[in-house]
């Protein structure tokens, strides 16, 4: 099942409003007509130790025209934001997969981004 159409995502203020723009079984993609934004949404089941376990991917794209800072040649890079969840079938609630990111959200905070970003480990 997919997610509302569109998803929207709110940078520096300016909701950036993605529809979907494919959906092929458990993957669906968001996307800004100027592709300047998109959200991959896509889970799929891992075995591992003999046992099922979900793996959903989410991943933010931001694609934007940067120069070269040698050249000054112009080219489109990406920034790209990921977030995987990895659990079994059973065991976990949806509530303590939400009380343990939002504990890992309160972690990385724009301090840590810039720790992180810093290449700090």
């Amino acid at each position: 099942m997919a997610l509302a159409d569109p998803q929207s995502i709110t940078v520096n203020s300016v909701a950036k409003s993605m529809p979907r723009i494919l959906v092929e079984g458990n993957h669906s993609l968001y996307q800004m007509s100027d592709l300047t934004f998109s959200l991959d949404v896509r889970h799929r089941a891992v075995k591992r130790d003999k046992k099922t376990r979900a793996v959903s991917l989410v991943t933010f794209n931001q694609r934007k025209v940067v120069a070269d800072p040698l050249t000054a040649v112009n080219d489109y890079e990406n920034l790209v934001w990921s977030i995987q969840l990895d659990r079994p079938d059973a065991g976990f609630t949806s509530t303590e997969c939400d009380q343990m990111f939002t504990g890992f959200k309160t972690w990385f905070d724009t301090t840590m981004v810039g720790k992180i970003f810093g290449r700090e480990s």
